[in-house]
């Protein structure tokens, strides 16, 4: 058993009562190698975790490949037939039911690749009543230009207050930097 100084000082369970308290260097310091191991410690079970994920995942995609295999073939099979029997067509789709499930070819509509560069030109040239306008306010240079004055947005050029901006205040927040 590795025993340190540290441990003798101030052991574990005194940590835990409430009464704990950091008076001194040689107690924060202790907190921040604690702080340190519980990290160092959290990081060797994260890379375990991850390790057992990626092995589980890799189970997974082989089980899917053999899976998208099998349908696949039954798939291609079930379509061949389909074409030897007079299935029901609509405008829509052709169907063939069966006691377990139901073959049907969709028909589907075309897919319309676009250009976007070259087709927004051709609709300002053409078609301009198509065109879409997003209009959003440029919060950080606008934010240059304000200052607060008891709670309320003020333009500082104009003086005007601004309206559709609240002030959250937040606590500071406290950091402890390990090495």
């Amino acid at each position: 058993m590795d025993l340190r100084l540290s441990d003798v000082f101030l052991p574990v369970e005194e940590t835990e009562q409430e009464g704990f308290r950091v008076d001194d260097d040689l107690k924060a310091d202790w907190c921040l190698d604690k702080i340190r191991e519980a990290n160092a410690e959290y990081n060797r079970f994260e890379m375990v975790v991850n390790a057992k994920i990626e092995q589980l995942q890799q189970a997974l995609k082989k089980a899917q490949e053999k899976r998208d295999r099998e349908v696949g073939f039954f798939e291609g099979k079930l379509r061949e037939y389909f074409e030897t029997v007079k299935a029901k067509e609509t405008k829509t789709q052709k169907s063939y039911s069966l006691p377990s499930g139901k073959l049907v070819l969709k028909y589907q509509q075309p897919e319309f690749k676009r250009d976007e560069d070259t087709l927004l030109n051709w609709v300002e040239n053409n078609k301009p009543q198509f065109i879409k306008i997003k209009k959003s306010v440029d919060w950080s240079n606008l934010k240059k230009n304000v200052k607060v004055v008891n709670d309320l947005i003020i333009d500082s050029q104009t003086g005007e207050i601004i309206e559709g901006v609240t002030i959250e205040e937040r606590e500071p927040k406290f950091v402890v930097e390990v090495e």
